[in-house]
């Protein structure tokens, strides 16, 4: 399978998914030096008041991957080792990240929650986008998988407090891509690969439900937490005279 074959493959098994629509514009660029092709989308983002719940799916086709496919294996393995060998070929695999993020409006803060409801959060929209990504599947050799740490993004208040604007989660899983044989039985078994694309995709589509659905939650629990302290009036006016009108507000409930 070459490059065209897996981008076009991969976008209609998003769309049956329900994560790709025909508005969505998939941004392909090329490394004129290494010829690494990179394939990104950023997914349209869900609301979940006062948050704003997205992701971004991309992946790159390195040079190696456009060498191999486009010779079948056995010339490979003849090039390699000469006609008299015959060594088995590892199945071929494609990195597939994804990167899921929540974001307030331009320039809105919110004040961290408690320790104890934001180390329950975190727990819980992990366990779940644990099983969104991996709890579903029912193979006997699962694809190797990755999910990282929660990850956000803020800044200090003059009082030192630290408010956040952001989070992001990034995961990836590695998805078989099927191999050019020259032998029609083998080319004909690895054409089932199609399976592993929509489950893929399928998994994503979870993941992100899950991700929009916890973030959802999260804003509750910061709607009704209580309001950070009030700085004194001649702080206020201080910090009146400083702000430049661009920085929008400072925080948000």
């Amino acid at each position: 399978m070459r490059y065209d074959e897996f981008r076009d493959r991969w976008q209609a098994a998003l769309r049956r998914a329900r994560l790709l629509f025909h508005h969505d514009r998939p941004e392909e660029t090329i490394d004129l030096t290494a010829t690494a092709r990179r394939w990104k989308v950023h997914l349209l983002p869900r609301p979940a008041e006062p948050f704003q719940a997205g992701a971004t799916i991309s992946f790159r086709w390195g040079p190696f991957d456009a060498a191999r496919s486009y010779t079948c294996e056995e010339d490979l393995l003849t090039e390699l080792f000469g006609r008299r060998a015959a060594r088995p070929t590892q199945p071929r695999r494609l990195r597939v990240d994804i990167n899921l993020q929540a974001t307030l409006p331009y320039g809105s803060t919110t004040p961290m929650p408690a320790p104890d409801v934001w180390a329950s959060w975190v727990a819980s929209v992990g366990e779940k986008l644990d099983n969104a990504l991996t709890g579903r599947r029912r193979r006997k050799r699962p694809q190797p998988a990755w999910r990282g740490d929660l990850e956000i993004d803020g800044r200090t208040t003059p009082a030192g407090a630290f408010s956040f604007h952001g989070m992001s989660v990034p995961a990836y899983e590695m998805t078989v891509v099927p191999r050019i044989w020259d032998d029609p039985k083998r080319r004909e078994r690895e054409a089932s690969a199609g399976k592993e694309i929509d489950g893929l995709a399928e998994r994503f589509r979870g993941a992100l439900d899950a991700w929009t659905a916890s973030v959802g939650e999260l804003a509750t629990w910061l709607r009704y937490a209580p309001a950070p302290p009030r700085t004194s009036s001649r702080r206020r006016r201080s910090e009146a005279l400083r702000d430049d009108g661009d920085s929008g507000p400072e925080t948000t409930h």
